[in-house]
């Protein structure tokens, strides 16, 4: 057959059949074809989490215990912090008006388990301050109480002068009280033979 004869008798199929198969093609693109579009991931999103500082701990100074006794308003035993002074803890004691303030030395540090007796006016006689306390002189009472006594009761006592009676209240102030006569013993320059020949003049009560 000639091809003139037969592209006038089917031009209009072979027409038709290449415009639904360049349609079929146009509809594949759009529909499924890659549109370029290039997905973009979202930041990661970095969760900031606050570390709470801890807040520092403080160390509480350990506190020490003192007993004030003598011409005050309350009497009694004190909880201070170990850096007080003797007038800190007066100020909770509440020295009357009886109270001979000048034998006692305010301005000293005080130590754990330390007595301070607070004498009245007249009571305590001739006092050396530096001793630090006030000194215990009960009425009708032979005895010196080495816990509370100052230096001139001390030194009323049979071969103990002013060194020793410094070095048995320096003792009691690093060491504690006398926690039974004999410890007196622990004193330097106190020997076995000294201590019996106090030992009927001085308590610890």
């Amino acid at each position: 057959m000639d091809i003139k004869v037969f592209w006038k008798r089917y031009n209009l199929y072979i027409a038709g059949g290449l415009f639904l198969i360049t349609a079929a093609a146009l509809a594949f693109l759009i529909f499924f074809g890659d549109d370029g579009a290039e997905a973009v991931e979202p930041f990661p999103v970095q969760e900031v989490t606050e570390e709470s500082e801890e807040a520092p701990v403080e160390t509480l100074d350990a506190s020490i215990f003192v007993e004030v006794k003598g011409a005050v308003e309350y009497p009694g035993v004190f909880e201070m912090p170990k850096d007080a002074r003797v007038k800190n803890v007066l100020e909770m004691a509440q020295p009357d008006a009886a109270a001979d303030l000048l034998t006692v030395n305010q301005s000293m540090k005080l130590a754990d388990e330390m007595v301070i007796y607070v004498p009245k006016k007249g009571e305590a006689g001739e006092f050396d301050p530096a001793a630090g306390f006030g000194s215990q002189a009960d009425a009708g009472d032979d005895t010196v109480n080495i816990n509370t006594a100052g230096v001139p009761e001390l030194t009323s006592l049979n071969g103990i002068g002013e060194k020793k009676a410094q070095l048995i209240i320096d003792y009691r102030e690093e060491s504690g009280l006398f926690m039974t006569p004999e410890d007196l013993m622990n004193v330097q320059g106190i020997g076995e033979k000294t201590f019996e020949s106090l030992k009927p003049y001085i308590t610890i009560d």
